[in-house]
């Protein structure tokens, strides 16, 4: 067979697949299922991937073809058809018996005929009238219910239909109807960039906008161009605001022409945008800010034993009980605390909402057992949650208190949605490497806390910013908030090299550490080699040739770059090992290929780039292994070879190898929150447009025992001078906070 040409051929989805392929039935004019001796698939358009469910029917046309692949050793055949055009078919007749056998739990064909033969039965439906539907042989309450739950509003096909003819993701048409019901197409007929806040790309809703005649002139389009230079700004900048004249600038290169001065306000009286102080915030932007510091300062100003049975201990709390219990605690280390870390472990339990900042040797690990422990012999009956943005951050987190922790997304994930548990109704919160947590994190974590949380960040300020918009912990500090800054140093091998480095940087005075000897081990603990190539990283790391090490670059791109690295450490270490690969549907059994077209060979580093919940182990995005073996088949259960990290030998499936990628080197965002024996830290020239002050100083804390620079030394002092980019985002977070913090005075006063 060559190929075979369909037009507006009828099937009927039966098993969705990855990647927009769908197993599928040829359905004929008259409802019935026509046989085939081979499974049949159909590629579908992307634009039509979200509405590809089970039993979903649809009217397609293009060529079919044979694809052939081996399982198992055997020869499989199947037929595909490459969609050109597809269309949502709404099921009539005994189409719409099919559709309800398919989708409807517990109703057959035979019952499923009876229904559609009902005179009267979509009105019935539609009314949910059940005495109609009960006079129908077969049909239960159950039945009729799952009839019901199940059965698609008229107004969802008009909405599909429309989308469909403007090859827009036909997966929008249920958010649309959740959100506007029977008003949907009216309403984004009237302002088309409402798909925008759906899902939409700017671009598809410019397109919808110039279909229905609105030009640039009009109102409507205005307000999307702002909206989408808003957001643009947000993304890059790191800032939840943008004053006027950028605005204005923006909207301008976008539509290639001038636009009004006050096109920010014509987008807040679309919806679109919030005016804030001088200039405006996405108004999704906003209702997050406000979220949050609602939140907070409820935390901070929620009365003594509210909220909660379980804190009643707070209306007797006193000074003394605190001192009484830190000096417990104290007996137990084997040095005496500062009086700045004695203060902050008192504050952070007499404070329900508190924020602690210090730098790499100050005693935070320290602080936050202490107050663990103080909040324990206070309150033995509180729930202690400890988080951090990063996996691998929780999980050093974890090791230095010796309690569990998760990343946020993970807490969030356990706690949030239909089915799963609650949080316990008071707790203590406690966020380490607070400045990584961004805007929308703080605002789903917030989210699912209760109202009697008391919430401890826990961080450095002089650390990076969040990879996301906003910036909270660093607002925090000017807010009004109890916060606690340590400076003093107090952990062993203060005097080393790379602490003096780091400090000499975070002084705002960078010092330029000794010139790597003729050996890494001849070297000081912290060295630069300004011969930056990668054939000389590459020399480099063999000679250190430590489990416990990383090369950490400020960029993905480039010679020195994160990609360039991990694919010259690759193919030295060896590029004749045997590579990672999985069963195609389509294809069959290939190597995988990853996003940045990388393949996986046994023995290689690799880094999980995203958290991990469905796997037997809990994997989470930072955390590094290694491929110790690789299968040349999958087994029983689709597992293509083992991954050995956090000391477990686990499973590689289909699913956990997207989120697997090569790990000899990672960016420095990525390092944040984690340390290692052994750094190599590059430097080089291309990354220089975002390298300051916060990333140097992040970079270089990362090491325990060794440091190597990469790179010009004029580079870091380049940086140094340049400051921190962080304190130059723009964010309502801080005022908000103090509005907030007003708003509750003044009610207390009334």
């Amino acid at each position: 067979m060559s190929s075979i040409s369909h037009l507006n051929q009828i099937v009927q989805v039966v098993k969705p697949r990855r990647d927009g392929y769908a197993t599928v039935k040829m359905v004929d004019s008259n409802g019935s299922i026509i046989s085939r001796d081979k499974t049949l698939v159909v590629k579908f358009p992307s634009h039509s991937l979200e509405a590809v469910r089970l039993g979903s029917l649809w009217q397609v046309s293009g060529t079919e073809k044979v694809s052939q692949y081996k399982i198992n050793g055997y020869d499989v055949s199947e037929y595909t058809i490459t969609a050109a055009e597809v269309k949502y078919l709404k099921p009539a007749g005994r189409v719409l018996s099919r559709w309800i056998s398919t989708n409807v739990k517990g109703v057959g064909k035979t019952i499923a005929d009876r229904l559609v033969r009902k005179q009267g039965m979509l009105e019935a439906i539609r009314k949910r009238d059940r005495e109609v539907l009960r006079s129908i042989k077969g049909m239960s309450d159950d039945r009729i219910d799952s009839l019901f739950k199940i059965w698609p509003d008229d107004h969802l096909y008009e909405v599909i239909e429309w989308l469909e003819e403007r090859h827009l993701p036909l997966g929008l048409g249920n958010k649309l109807i959740d959100v506007f019901g029977s008003e949907a197409l009216e309403k984004v007929k009237k302002n088309p960039f409402l798909l925008m806040a759906m899902g939409a790309p700017f671009e598809k809703a410019m397109e919808v906008s110039k279909a229905l005649g609105l030009d640039l002139a009009d109102e409507a389009v205005l307000a999307g161009v702002a909206q989408h230079f808003t957001s643009i700004h947000s993304f890059d900048t790191g800032s939840t605001i943008i004053d006027a004249e950028t605005l204005i600038e923006g909207c301008k290169l976008i539509t290639g022409r001038e636009v009004p001065e006050n096109i920010g306000d014509i987008a807040v009286s679309a919806g679109l945008l919030a005016k804030v102080g001088l200039g405006y915030q996405v108004y999704g932007t906003a209702v997050q800010e406000v979220s949050v510091a609602s939140f907070l300062v409820d935390c901070l100003t929620r009365p003594p034993g509210q909220g909660a049975l379980l804190a009643v201990w707070e209306r007797d709390l006193t000074e003394a009980e605190v001192n009484n219990a830190l000096s417990k605690y104290e007996k137990t280390l084997d040095f005496a605390l500062t009086d700045e870390q004695r203060r902050a472990i008192k504050g952070a339990v007499m404070s329900p909402l508190c924020g602690i900042s210090g730098g790499a040797g100050t005693g935070k690990t320290t602080i936050l057992r202490g107050v663990i422990s103080v909040y324990e012999a206070l309150s033995p009956a509180i729930h202690v949650r400890q988080v951090a943005l990063s996996g691998r951050a929780a999980q050093r987190m974890s090791e230095s208190t010796r309690k569990p922790a998760h990343s946020i997304a993970k807490l969030i994930y356990d706690h949030i949605g239909q089915g799963k548990k609650e949080l316990p109704p008071h707790l203590l919160l406690v966020i380490d490497e607070a400045s990584m947590v961004d805007l929308l994190s703080m605002y789903q974590l917030v989210g699912i806390l209760p109202p009697a949380t008391r919430i401890l960040f826990v961080g450095d300020t002089e650390q990076l910013p969040p990879v996301r918009a906003g910036l909270i912990f660093h607002e925090l500090k000017e807010s009004g908030i109890p916060f606690f800054n340590l400076s003093e140093v107090k952990r062993q091998g203060a005097e080393s090299g790379i602490h003096h480095f780091a400090m000499s940087i975070r002084n705002d005075s960078p010092e330029q550490p000794e010139q790597i000897a003729e050996t890494v081990d001849e070297s000081a603990d912290c060295v630069i080699e300004e011969v930056a190539t990668v054939e000389r990283l590459i020399e480099l790391w063999e000679e250190i040739r430590d489990e416990d090490s990383i090369v950490l670059s400020p960029v993905r791109k480039g010679e020195l770059g994160v990609l360039n690295i991990n694919k010259k450490l690759q193919a030295h270490v060896g590029g004749d090992r045997l590579p990672l690969s999985y069963l195609d549907e389509v294809r069959g059994w290939i190597p995988w290929c990853g996003d940045d077209g990388e393949f996986l060979l046994e023995g290689d580093r690799v880094l999980i780039t995203k958290n991990n919940y469905d796997e037997d182990a809990d994997l989470r995005n930072g955390d590094l292994g290694v491929i110790e073996e690789v299968y040349d088949e999958p087994d029983d259960d689709n597992v293509v070879g083992k991954l050995l990290v956090n000391g477990q030998s686990i499973g590689i499936t289909r699913k956990l190898l997207e989120k697997i990628t090569l790990g000899y080197a990672v960016t420095i965002h990525k390092a944040q929150g984690s340390q290692w024996n052994t750094c190599i830290v590059t430097i080089p020239k291309e990354g220089l447009p975002i390298t300051d002050k916060t990333l140097i100083y992040t970079a270089v804390t990362r090491p325990t025992n060794r440091l190597i620079i990469i790179g010009n030394f004029n580079y870091i002092k380049r940086a140094v001078d340049k400051g921190s980019e962080a304190l130059k985002r723009k964010t309502y977070i801080k005022k908000r906070l103090e509005q907030c913090i007003a708003l509750k005075n003044k009610n207390e006063t009334a």
